[in-house]
């Protein structure tokens, strides 16, 4: 697993490249919240294409797939599927910055392995913005955006597949992952429980007060809008694990704490002896507590493997 730094302002956002839908969009039972920037055109075809399996000799297989999102950007993934018809549980993974499917899908397969259809996605991209500062911070915001949409989509495709049961989806997100993950839990009532591992935010106003006087007012508007702080506080209780490492080398302390304290009771808190990549004990946590929240409580793969 790859470990990116940050610099303070990629920390708040993730450049990406498809523009959001202007529809409302998503589950009709999210709260109002769902009709904000995150909104997308949710009757839009999904165009999901499954390639085939790419693995061989395995239990659990993995199939190469693709799919829309705002825009119609292509979005490729990978979906593991454990032997089967189901109604299996879902969950979506969320790679880091510069990451793309790959990065979780050996997660993703133990997941899996305890009877689970999991989905990788390779988040959209776009060029490094241009322009003036401000036209800058707008490209970077709708950057955001556009990901967080990607994620919801990836939602909607675990929704329509018929081996899965839409009542029990799950989100594990990895550092800007995480940090999608935590805008998420605010947005999208579908999803039931977010593990987010190595996942910080500092306050927006921080940012801007570093920033020269002519600009904060833009900071404010465009990253205040989109803030995984602010959006945090509208998880559901209990909906939330944040997992962090005491000796994060990329994300500061501060932020992981800002997190935190952001999510209230939405959250429950678990510090590892770990850096910013996810230990091998975080990894057992996280596979137990995400089959708690979603049910899972059948007979694991024979074969697979079911954790680090």
């Amino acid at each position: 697993m790859r470990s990116v730094g940050i610099t303070l302002l990629a920390g708040l956002v993730l450049v990406a490249a498809v523009g959001c839908g202007g529809t409302s969009g998503g589950d009709s039972s999210a709260s109002t919240a769902d009709a904000t920037p995150f909104a997308y055109d949710a009757s839009a075809p999904l165009a999901y294409v499954d390639r085939g399996v790419v693995n061989h000799n395995y239990p659990i297989k993995v199939h190469d797939v693709t799919f829309t999102s705002a825009g119609g950007r292509k979005v490729d993934g990978l979906l593991a599927v454990p032997p089967g018809k189901g109604p299996f549980a879902a969950v979506v993974y969320l790679h880091g910055s510069g990451g793309d499917r790959t990065e979780l899908i050996v997660p993703a397969t133990w997941m899996a392995a305890r009877g689970v259809v999991t989905l990788t996605i390779t988040m959209p991209e776009d060029a490094a913005p241009t322009g003036t500062a401000t036209e800058r911070l707008v490209e970077q915001r709708q950057g955001f955006v556009t990901s967080v949409v990607a994620a919801r989509r990836a939602v909607d495709v675990l929704d329509s597949l018929p081996q899965v049961d839409p009542a029990r989806i799950g989100l594990v997100g990895w550092s800007s992952g995480a940090r999608m993950g935590a805008v998420l839990a605010g947005v999208d009532r579908r999803i039931e429980a977010f593990d987010l591992l190595s996942g910080g935010s500092p306050p927006i106003s921080e940012y801007a007060a570093q920033a020269p006087a002519s600009l904060r007012p833009a900071i404010l508007r465009e990253l205040g809008s989109v803030d995984p702080l602010k959006w945090v506080v509208r998880a559901r209780p209990g909906a939330v694990l944040l997992q962090d490492g005491r000796k994060d080398e990329v994300v500061p302390r501060a932020a992981l704490v800002a997190l935190r304290k952001a999510a209230g009771s939405a959250a429950e808190v678990r510090w590892y002896d770990q850096g910013h990549a996810p230990s091998p004990a975080a990894y057992a946590d996280q596979l137990d507590w995400m089959a708690a929240k979603l049910g899972i409580t059948g007979p694991r793969v024979k074969g697979a493997r079911a954790g680090p």
